[in-house]
């Protein structure tokens, strides 16, 4: 226990270093919706129903919004306290693998929980505010109480189980049961001598009653309340996942399954070859074997829908038994060779982020103590008798990689000399389709508008409104700001005009989006990133002294 309090006091300060800075990790499903939809319930009082650009929002359920809600109203609107639901997700599913590990193989867990850390999947989802961490955290948590309730034989474990589940399904919704589910069903498959039916009638019982009880009351008002919920639901589920499945789903799943787990990939692939074959006493470690099938049965689901990668984060806790799992199995020299190859995989990047904040004097102490833990996390893998060292340094790589030093490149990095006053007291929107200036909501502590062409044309606009330069004034265009303005006869006035970089899609894009090679060419030689950014313009609408504040 004490080993498991140290876990996650070392994972959450690992995972929270960096998280309050606006150039930190992020991405428009976090800044854009996740941020954003507790500061509108807050403002329009709605603390059941979510509320996003000033419209009911039906596609996710509410237990992560809620608790972001409580952290803004307790701790303040700030990007560390959105994001404390990703780190204290984070640290806490690293803690419950380490008990899940020592509780099945009967020896110490700690190295899993460190494994957790140590990878991709948790490195960078675990600085985010996000519903994916904490669907992973209470879907293995629903595994282990289960886990937990029948090797104690303690029956209130299975209703603990049940509220698990519970809520992660409230966290993100029924996916959830695509994570927890197989894995309790792949459990009993395996058992060597299975409980009567008779003696599973109880735990059933209480499982089901607490998940039940708990999940449909949500979704059912929101259908009493919202005649289009059901169909906002078979949108999310039908219209945005299972109909937009092609030959590309089951590659794009195994690829993201394997980049949430980097740069741990190949000793995961070996331990799974490992767990199906038989010893020389022509038996199946049922362990190795449940985990292998469990971690398969996660992923099979998103080989027949659209997905991203970090929808499987629920999959890295069982990897992660895996992986220590194959670290003991195997001998010193292959053992030796998968963590040279995989703390090599991991120092490229790492070494790239360095020798871009070197080469562009973007960074230079965080670029030598990058590379400094680099080399020391090789020595290690490069070690005869190594076996667990290399994970603790990648742990340490990713944090002053992403929670340091990619910072540090002011990506999304918002001016300090913008007309602030004026800010904080009128309206202001943005009208971009990367939904730039991305955390302009969280430095004005409210959630900005979305004036779109329609709601320009009818209501107008008196504030401020902020757009990138490719959508500003191109005359081959008619989707851009002062076309629309034009269109709705709002008077406007070019105010000003910074350079950044911003995240498109995910935080590794950060340049130009029309940049090519010859862009970055010129770069390098110049040392001069200049080149690679992109344009924010904001301009003033409409006559400000017509309009109250929002």
């Amino acid at each position: 226990m004490k080993n498991a309090r140290l876990l996650f006091l070392f994972g959450f300060v690992m995972l929270f270093i960096g998280t309050w800075q606006e150039s930190a990790i992020t991405g428009k499903d976090e800044f854009w919706v996740t941020m954003r939809t507790p500061m509108e319930m807050i403002e329009d009082h709605s603390y059941w129903t979510l509320r996003l650009n000033d419209e009911v929002r039906l596609q996710k359920p509410p237990l992560i919004y809620w608790f972001m809600t409580l952290c803004y109203q307790t701790l303040g609107i700030h990007l560390w306290s959105a994001r404390l639901v990703g780190v204290l997700s984070g640290a806490g599913m690293a803690t419950i693998t380490a008990l899940f590990h020592q509780r099945l193989f009967k020896r110490s867990g700690f190295w899993a929980g460190i494994a957790v850390l140590a990878t991709a999947g948790v490195a960078v989802e675990g600085r985010r505010a996000m519903l994916d961490m904490p669907l992973g955290f209470f879907s293995l948590l629903c595994v282990y109480l289960a886990l937990a309730a029948y090797q104690d034989r303690k029956h209130y474990l299975y209703a603990c189980s049940g509220i698990a589940l519970a809520a992660a399904t409230l966290s993100k919704g029924p996916q959830s049961l695509l994570f927890a589910v197989p894995a309790l069903l792949i459990a009993y498959a395996l058992l060597p001598q299975k409980p009567s039916g008779k003696s599973l009638i109880l735990p059933a019982i209480l499982f089901s009653t607490c998940f039940l009880v708990l999940t449909v009351p949500w979704p059912l008002s929101m259908r009493i309340l919202h005649a289009d919920f059901i169909a906002e639901l078979e949108t999310q589920i039908v219209g945005n996942r299972l109909s937009k499945v092609s030959i590309k789903s089951p590659f794009n799943a195994l690829g993201g399954a394997m980049l949430l787990v980097f740069p741990w990939s190949f000793i995961l692939l070996t331990g799974l070859f490992i767990s199906f074959k038989k010893t020389t006493e022509n038996k199946r470690n049922h362990k190795a074997l449940w985990l292998s099938l469990w971690l398969m049965s996660s992923i099979l689901p998103f080989f027949f829908m659209r997905s991203f990668e970090r929808y499987m984060i629920p999959i890295l806790p069982c990897a992660s038994m895996i992986i220590v799992w194959t670290l003991d199995q195997l001998r010193p020299l292959p053992r030796r060779a998968l963590l040279m190859l995989s703390t090599f995989l991991l120092s490229l990047v790492a070494v790239v982020l360095a020798l871009f904040g070197l080469w562009f004097e973007l960074s230079f102490w965080s670029s030598l103590f990058t590379l400094g833990l680099v080399l020391w996390m090789l020595w290690t893998a490069c070690h005869k008798n190594a076996t667990y060292k290399p994970l603790i340094g990648a742990v340490w790589v990713f944090t002053f990689s992403l929670g340091i030093l990619y910072p540090q490149f002011e990506v999304n990095k918002i001016p300090n000399d913008l007309p602030w006053e004026e800010l904080q007291t009128h309206p202001v929107g943005i009208y971009s389709q990367y939904s730039q200036p991305a955390m302009l909501s969280m430095r004005l502590q409210r959630s900005v508008d979305f004036p779109f062409e329609e709601r320009l044309v009818n209501n107008g606009y008196n504030g401020y409104i902020f757009t990138t330069h490719d959508q500003f004034d191109d005359p081959e265009r008619v989707d851009t700001l002062s076309y629309a303005l034009r269109s709705a006869n709002i008077p406007f006035e070019v105010v000003g005009e910074y350079p950044v970089f911003f995240s498109r899609r995910n935080w590794i894009k950060f340049t130009r989006p029309d940049a090519g090679r010859s862009d970055w060419f010129t770069a390098i030689q110049k040392r001069d990133l200049s080149g690679l950014k992109s344009s924010v313009v904001y301009v003033k609408t409409g006559d400000l002294t017509l309009q109250p504040p929002k």
